[in-house]
């Protein structure tokens, strides 16, 4: 049974992680974030990752629909983890 990022109250998109900027949605993922999201410590390959940034998060690139967003979230979190996510 995969994870659910789906938020329930306080954000505009509906699925944790993800923002909206303009008319395109992204998700930005940060050391605490991650934890909320995955319930477990930041694990080496993210750590590996958010070292390439200097904002102390990971940003992905714009997306059209909050899916599409949510999609990658989902498929960038089981690349750091090897857990299932789901946002439905």
């Amino acid at each position: 049974m995969p994870i659910s990022i789906k938020a329930m109250k306080n954000t505009s998109t509906g699925i944790r992680a993800v923002q909206r900027y303009g008319a395109m949605y992204r998700w930005r993922v940060d050391a605490v974030r991650f934890t909320s999201l995955t319930g477990q410590d930041p694990t080496p390959p993210f750590i590996a990752r958010l070292n390439e940034h200097k904002s102390g998060c990971v940003n992905s690139v714009n997306f059209r629909t909050i899916e599409d967003a949510g999609d990658d979230l989902c498929r960038f979190l089981k690349d750091m983890t090897g857990v299932s996510f789901d946002y439905q």
